[in-house]
């Protein structure tokens, strides 16, 4: 059995463990776009929008599978 629990605690605000996967790898998703943006290799991405979507979505599995394991 888990001796942690799965929500997170503040105060008396319990929060879902996603919402700290999500904020994190929507910070990795921003920081890859403006390094993909200085080395100027997102002029080769069609659909930049998606790419960031799926850069979220990557960093919250790598996450999720890696490091957190919700």
């Amino acid at each position: 059995m888990n001796e942690f629990s799965h929500e997170l605690a503040l105060g008396d605000v319990y929060l879902s463990p996603f919402l700290p996967v999500f904020a994190l790898g929507l910070l990795g998703a921003w920081f890859t776009v403006i390094v993909l943006n200085k080395l100027r290799l997102s002029r080769y991405v069609m659909f930049p929008s998606i790419t960031f979507l799926a850069l979220l979505a990557l960093y919250m599995l790598l996450m999720d599978a890696l490091w957190i394991k919700i």
